[in-house]
C-alpha cells in the first residue's frame, strides 16, 4: 500500500443494477478474480484506502471497505456522496474516482497517477472528446464542494455534478476508458459474460 504525505483515497462506484449486462457485471470473472476485485486492486496500487459505494461483497484484502448508497440504487452521485461521508475530511487529500466496471482499471490508474492535475484534478478524455469523469483523480475538497452544490443526490447526473470542475484532461484510447455495460462490451474486453 502506498504511503505519501498527501492522503490518497479511492472511491469505486459499484452500486448499479447491471440491467444491460443481464447479470452482476462486477462479479464477472476476469484473470482469476472479478471485475470489481480487479478495479479495487488497481486502486490500491495508488490509494491508501478504497471505499466501494455499493452492496457489501466478499472481500479479504485490507484497505478496502464498503458503504451503501443513500438511497440504495440512487445513482453514481449518491454513491460518491456516501463514500465521501466515510472518508476523513483532509484538506489536502486526493481521491481517485473510478467506475466499478472499467475495462482496463490498471491502465487508468497508471495514467492518472503520472498525470499533472489541473486545479481540481485530472480525468481521462475519450477519443470522442468526452471527459470520463468516473476515471479521474480529484482534489477531495473539490469533490465535496461539487457534491454539496447539487443538494439532493438521487439520480443526479455525474456531468451535472462534476462537469464544472477545473480539470486537466488526458487523452486515452477507447480500450482503456471503455466500460462493461453490455455482454458485447465484456466480450470485446476479453471477459466472458456467460461464465
Amino acid at each position: 500500500m502506498p504511503h505519501t504525505a498527501t492522503p490518497r483515497y479511492a472511491v469505486v462506484l459499484g452500486g448499479g443494477r447491471s440491467r444491460r449486462m443481464g447479470t452482476d457485471k462486477l462479479a464477472l470473472p476476469v484473470a482469476g478474480t472479478t471485475v470489481l476485485h480487479r478495479t479495487c486492486l488497481a486502486a490500491l496500487g495508488w490509494a491508501d484506502r478504497v471505499v466501494v459505494a455499493g452492496p457489501v461483497r466478499p472481500w479479504t484484502e485490507p484497505g478496502v471497505e464498503f458503504c451503501g448508497e443513500d438511497p440504495p440504487f440512487g445513482g453514481p452521485v449518491a454513491g460518491l456522496a456516501a463514500a465521501l461521508s466515510v472518508l476523513p475530511d483532509a484538506p489536502d487529500a486526493e481521491v481517485l474516482l473510478l467506475a466499478g466496471d472499467l475495462a482496463d482499471p490498471e491502465a487508468i490508474v497508471t495514467r492518472l497517477a503520472g498525470a499533472e492535475p489541473g486545479p481540481d484534478g485530472v480525468v481521462l478524455l475519450a477519443p470522442d472528446g468526452w471527459p470520463q469523469l468516473l476515471a479521474g483523480r480529484y482534489r477531495a475538497a473539490a469533490l465535496r464542494h461539487a457534491v454539496a452544490a447539487v443538494g439532493a443526490v438521487r439520480d443526479v447526473g455525474v456531468h451535472r455534478t462534476l462537469g464544472r470542475l477545473d480539470l486537466a484532461r488526458l487523452p486515452a484510447e477507447h480500450r482503456i476508458v471503455g466500460d462493461l455495460d453490455t455482454p458485447e462490451q465484456a466480450r470485446a474486453a476479453g471477459i466472458d459474460p456467460d461464465l
